[in-house]
């Protein structure tokens, strides 16, 4: 009877994992029950392919001139993320036009202890470790003026 040597087995074992394992990551992410996905409009959608939808990560609710809000963000599979606001249960979505924070690496969202109605977004400025951040701060929902004041 013929032995393999130690080196074949462990080649064996390691082909065999590889080709059971390597596929699975390269297979598109199913939807998990708990994620929400959004498409670029802000309208919650949990049909959309992986390359149009972005993944809730953070969501608020306000009340502003005795309206409730919610405050959204969510992130795209590049890291870019689109901030949203609209009334309760995705009702009205609108996406936050403010250049300075829209679509760009956003690292966390707090909301501001001093304002009820404010959050105070980091944000970097880029895709890395070592770079630089800003603190803004997003207050002064008027909704009716569709009107959302940011500060550096």
């Amino acid at each position: 009877m013929k032995t393999r040597s130690p080196f074949t087995l462990t080649l064996s074992v390691i082909s065999a994992i590889v080709t059971t394992t390597v596929p699975a990551l390269f297979a598109q992410q199913q939807p998990s029950a708990n994620q929400i996905y959004i498409d670029k409009n802000c309208q919650r959608n949990q049909q959309l392919p992986q390359l149009e939808r972005f993944t809730i990560f953070s969501r608020n609710e306000f009340t502003t001139n005795g309206q409730n809000y919610w405050f959204y963000a969510a992130r795209y599979q590049d890291g870019g993320v689109l901030l949203c606001i609209s009334k309760p249960n995705f009702n009205q979505p609108k996406p936050i036009n403010e250049q300075k924070i829209q679509a760009n690496f956003i690292d966390k969202i707090v909301r501001d202890i001093n304002n009820k109605t404010g959050f105070i977004i980091v944000v970097r400025e880029g895709n890395g470790l070592d770079v630089p951040m800003t603190n803004y701060g997003l207050y002064q929902f008027n909704m009716k003026l569709h009107r959302i004041g940011l500060q550096e």
